[in-house]
């Protein structure tokens, strides 16, 4: 393995800067490391403050371009929507050399991760695919997540010494990533059916009498203290990113010769409530709480 490897990480790259690269941004300058960022809304006028207002608040140094930002990191974190994650690690891999190590946070299927294992591989860098198990925040860089690789093994103790909760679970790319969505087709699939239950619910009137139901079928769950409004939540506030997720998830049980229409179904509920739901995102009061679930639920 490449001497750069071998030393101590004080060099980070993040590629993309939605929600989770200021968040691991701020935990890793915090910890007295350089972490520089680029993202391709940094090229729109539209968008371009936002990134810098993020950056400048998660102390990381906006580069220009992908091979400035690129330059001398260690380890470089892709942190892009799902759909974008093919093209970062292409471009990534034009500026990758050898020594430095790409760590592929995505929402992806295990082909597009392998795909992206083969892009980075040939600039000489290695590839590291991360599974990223539970929402980012509240726990930040602690969110446990699974590598999978070559160095997969190497890559978890750098990132445990850096604060992180990293497990290696496979040696080869993919493997990883289909825990990460075979989980997600249970989770993202049982927050779709909240959201589908309580719309009719509401249409009836009898949604107090589902709840209650519920609540009495599986007791502990939640449902009589408010876990329909968490997965109503989740799904307005993440809902798109989670349906393309879903999206990936289709695409690898067609790879299995499996049905995707339950995966994709899936997708289309959580991209339908949270397109409905948007304006009441974006007027968040300051403490950036969410109306009480019913009202998101309300026709748009």
């Amino acid at each position: 393995m490449d001497q750069q490897t071998q030393r101590p990480v004080t060099r980070i790259a993040i590629v993309g800067f939605g929600e989770v690269g200021p968040i691991f941004a701020r935990a890793f300058t915090g910890a007295d490391l350089h972490v520089s960022t680029f993202d391709i809304k940094l090229l729109d006028d539209a968008t371009r403050a936002t990134i810098l207002e993020r950056a400048s608040k998660s102390g990381a140094q906006v580069a220009e371009d992908l091979a400035c930002a690129l330059e001398g990191a260690q380890l470089v974190f892709s942190a892009v929507t799902a759909s974008q994650a093919d093209a970062a690690a292409s471009a990534c891999a034009a500026y990758l050399v050898a020594g430095q190590t790409f760590i592929d946070l995505n929402s992806v299927s295990p082909a597009v991760k392998q795909r992206n294992s083969q892009a980075v591989e040939r600039s000489g860098a290695d590839y590291v695919e991360a599974a990223v198990m539970a929402p980012v925040p509240p726990q930040g860089i602690r969110v446990p997540i699974l590598l999978g690789g070559r160095i997969a093994e190497h890559t978890a103790g750098l990132l445990n010494g850096l604060g992180m909760r990293a497990q290696a679970v496979a040696s080869e790319v993919g493997l990883a990533s289909a825990i990460k969505l075979c989980r997600s087709i249970m989770i993202k699939g049982m927050e779709a059916m909240c959201v589908q239950s309580m719309l009719a619910a509401r249409a009836f009137g009898v949604d107090d009498r589902v709840l209650a139901s519920l609540a009495a079928s599986f007791p502990g769950v939640g449902w009589d203290t408010g876990y329909e409004s968490y997965l109503i939540g989740r799904v307005v506030e993440h809902g798109q990113r989670r349906s393309e997720e879903m999206r990936e998830a289709a695409a690898m049980l067609e790879g299995l010769g499996m049905s995707s229409e339950l995966a994709n179904a899936v997708a289309d509920v959580q991209q339908a409530l949270a397109e409905r739901a948007a304006p009441l995102v974006e007027a968040l009061d300051a403490e950036g709480r969410l109306p009480e679930w019913r009202t998101l639920l309300k026709p748009a």
